[in-house]
């Protein structure tokens, strides 16, 4: 399911499971490494890898795109602003 956008939700909604997935399942993931990426998608119950998925790598400090083909570095240069990807690693 491709992220297709944001949704405001409010106090006593109902999510679907369509909804979890769209909106809640699709952020920036944080894996120990390339390896433990790739064993995450595609398996019995897990995600299926869409183009737009985005991850963090922590053995090699990337941030990575999947462009429908394969995981491409998002951006080779550094600035002084730091991004919080996350407290939750995978691995």
């Amino acid at each position: 399911m491709a992220i297709t956008g944001t949704k405001l939700f409010v106090s006593g909604d109902v999510l679907t499971a369509a909804q979890v997935n769209q909106f809640l399942m699709r952020g920036v993931k944080v894996f120990a490494s390339a390896v433990v990426r790739d064993a995450a998608y595609g398996g019995v119950g897990e995600p299926t890898l869409e183009e737009g998925e985005v991850c963090y790598l922590i053995d090699t400090n990337e941030l990575l795109a999947y462009d429908g083909a394969s995981w491409v570095t998002t951006s080779t240069s550094t600035t002084s602003d730091q991004l919080i990807l996350s407290t939750q690693v995978f691995s």
